[in-house]
């Protein structure tokens, strides 16, 4: 008998213990709408502009346990550039993209959102003409959740003043922001945005967020090739966001709870009668 008692309180216990799953689900991106046109000649002069978004990592799911994290992570990236032989050439753009995902958990399971943000790139002038000047800047990026939510993901502007001599400034600005306490599912809808000018008397300007030669190799350019970066990685630059969830408490079903107290209350008896 106590052998019996013994078994089928083992049997309680484990029922009492479902295994559930973390998942990061639906992981899209795609260019915003505002965003400015691939190819688009945004200003006078010779200019050019190309964006495209990534998905680095996708769709993600663990088992449910204390400290167990889910993740995805997406790129953003865009170049610009603008050479305006001889006059004002003033090319500013619009980057802007979407990104949407979901986090659920079965019942009982309380996680918190991580929202990693790093904007990473370079600003660059090349001294090519006689008496030319040029300037390159990024605005402050805007990451907006679910349309009402401003996530504050801690950017600042970034500007090469209009000068005479070839200089470039390399920047890397990261950001956080946590959401807490959630269960179930939690659907995030995000919109990130920015603008970028390149702006050229003569010389040529660029905004480098990771592509190359604004898209393809364009005559007379030389300001907007990484290989005039030794030793940088373009696909180290551009706007990333990282996106986490992490298992901070598991909470049993009332169900799981009654089963759980069930065995406890057999091996008791089971006990008293050994």
């Amino acid at each position: 008998m106590l052998k019996r008692c013994g078994f089928l309180a083992t049997a309680v216990f484990l029922a009492a213990s479902p295994a559930g799953a973390i998942t990061i689900s639906g992981v899209t991106i795609s260019l915003g709408a505002s965003n400015t046109a691939d190819n688009a000649t945004p200003g006078g002069g010779s200019s050019n502009n190309t964006s495209t978004t990534s998905i680095l990592s996708g769709d993600d799911t663990v088992t449910d346990a204390l400290g167990a994290s889910v993740s995805a992570q997406t790129r953003y990236a865009s170049n610009l550039w603008a050479d305006g032989f001889a006059g004002d050439t003033q090319a500013l753009t619009t980057n802007s993209y979407d990104l949407s995902l979901s986090v659920s958990a079965g019942a009982g399971t309380v996680y918190d959102i991580v929202i990693d943000s790093l904007f990473k790139g370079v600003l660059n002038h090349v001294d090519d003409a006689s008496f030319g000047e040029a300037s390159a800047s990024v605005s402050a990026v805007s990451v907006t959740l679910n349309s009402v939510v401003s996530v504050p993901l801690a950017t600042t502007a970034k500007l090469i003043a209009l000068g005479y001599y070839a200089e470039s400034l390399a920047f890397s600005e990261a950001g956080q922001e946590t959401l807490t306490d959630l269960t179930g599912t939690t659907n995030l809808i995000f919109n990130v945005e920015w603008t970028s000018l390149a702006r050229s008397f003569s010389d040529e300007a660029a905004v480098l967020l990771g592509q190359d030669e604004a898209g393809g190799p364009v005559g007379l350019v030389t300001v907007g090739e990484y290989s005039t970066f030794p030793g940088r990685n373009l696909a180290d630059d551009g706007h990333f966001l990282n996106i986490t969830a992490n298992v901070t408490s598991l909470v049993p079903e009332p169900s799981t709870a009654l089963l759980l107290a069930t065995g406890l209350a057999i091996l008791g008896v089971s006990r008293r009668r050994g």
